[in-house]
Formats: structure tokens, C-alpha cells, sequence
């Protein structure tokens, strides 16, 4: 089966280009640059043979929607700079035929802290749909967290796409920061103080993140913190 791939992009030039190795071979490979953008990814997307587009950022979906329009194929995979095919996902994806009726598929997310994936705390499997045939999807009006809208059954692949999520602990911080900031823009709905130790004891305790070390605590208080973070943000 033939399909683009859409990767949307700001400031990650140190990156773009392995995520893009990662699809190869992929006969169309479209970047979206934000506009703000001031490292040179969209050169660099340009030398690894992508179509480059840069466009002023209004929101992640919105965003993602205008690379899926631009698209040469129907079925799009949709990546972001930070994220690699497995071999094994890659694989199946170029020899995919798709299912009667299925118009998309979802697969696996292997989250990384630094060197560390974090296979437990509830972050594997991670499970994203993230190959569309356009004809039947395409994001909604959320653009935090945003999510793709079918009008048809969604597939699964065995293979897992490897996250590079988080460079260090302080990265994993201030992304927290911002992804809690936006999500409260967009939901009226107040964590409450007890969901705090909740989420991180649900995380550190019962789903194992204990497991995996130092990583995994931080990984635990840092979701917790998370929602601590919207609680400030979304008045009762």
C-alpha cells in the first residue's frame, strides 16, 4: 500500500531527519513548519527529500489537518519529529492491505525518559491511531490532545513507534507545564485535590512504574503533578 507521511515541526532540526529516515522508503514525506520556527527544520526536512509547507500555527490540529490536505495518498501516517518506526511497524506498514471497512490504525508507543523507556506506570502499551485514510477522518475541533474523527473501524498493527519523549527530567517538567496550561483551556473539568496522590500512586504502585527505577518515580510524580497544575488553572 502506498501512503504519505505528515510531520509537523518546530524548532527540532536535530531530529526531523531521523524521523523521517525512520518511514523510508516512503515515496512522499510532507513537513508542516510552524512559522515561529527559527533552527533551520525545514532545510533540513527539505535535504532528507520531504515537501515542505510553512504555515502560521493556529493550533495542533488545525496544523495537522492542513499536512493531511496537502498529502499526494489517501492513507497518511502522521508522526511528529520526535518519533521513530520500529523496524518492525515499518515493515508492516509498506506491506499493509488494508481491512474491509478499516479506516485507520492505531499501534503502540514506546515512551522514553532520556535512555529509559518506561514500560510500566500505565505508559506501555500507549496505544495512538495514527494511519488515516483521509476520505474517512481528520481532526476535530480539540487542539490539545487532539484526536482523529472516523466514520469507520480502526485496525491494529504489531509494531510500536519509539518516542523519544522527554531528553531529560527538566524537559519532561516543562512540557508538563505546557500541556497542562493548554488542556485547561479546553475542558471545564477540575481534577479535584484527592486525583494528586491519586494518580500518583495508581502510576508508581499499582501499574509498577516502581520498575523502572528513578525514571519511573519521576515519571509518576511529574503525571501527578500534571493535574495539580490544571487544578490552578481551571477556577470551580
Amino acid at each position: 500500500m502506498k501512503f504519505s507521511t505528515m510531520i509537523a515541526a518546530i524548532n527540532d532540526a536535530g531530529r526531523i531527519g531521523d524521523a523521517i529516515a525512520s518511514v523510508q522508503p516512503c515515496d512522499d514525506v510532507v513537513v508542516v513548519v510552524d512559522d515561529r520556527t527559527t533552527d533551520g527544520v525545514a532545510e533540513v526536512a527539505k535535504m532528507a527529500g520531504a515537501r515542505v509547507f510553512t504555515r502560521t500555527f493556529d493550533g495542533f490540529a488545525s496544523q495537522k489537518n492542513f499536512g493531511i490536505d496537502k498529502a499526494k495518498h489517501d492513507w497518511v501516517l502522521i508522526l511528529d519529529t520526535d518519533e521513530r518506526l520500529s523496524a518492525k511497524l515499518r515493515d508492516e506498514l509498506h506491506a499493509l492491505e488494508p481491512e474491509p471497512g478499516v479506516v485507520a490504525y492505531r499501534f503502540r508507543w514506546r515512551n522514553y525518559l532520556g535512555q529509559k523507556w518506561l514500560a510500566h506506570g500505565g505508559l506501555y502499551p500507549d496505544y495512538h491511531t495514527r494511519l488515516v485514510n483521509r476520505k474517512h477522518g481528520r481532526y476535530g475541533v480539540r487542539e490539545v490532545h487532539e484526536t482523529l474523527e472516523l466514520d469507520g473501524k480502526t485496525g491494529q498493527l504489531e509494531g510500536d513507534v519509539i518516542h523519544l519523549t522527554y531528553a531529560d527530567t527538566s524537559a519532561y517538567y516543562h512540557k508538563v507545564l505546557k500541556y497542562a496550561r493548554d488542556e485547561a483551556r479546553w475542558t471545564k473539568q477540575r481534577p479535584s485535590l484527592g486525583s494528586v496522590p491519586k494518580e500518583f500512586l495508581v502510576r508508581y504502585v499499582k501499574l509498577g512504574g516502581w520498575r523502572d527505577g528513578v525514571p519511573g518515580f519521576v515519571s509518576a510524580y511529574l503525571m501527578a503533578y500534571y493535574k495539580l497544575v490544571m487544578r490552578r488553572y481551571i477556577k470551580p
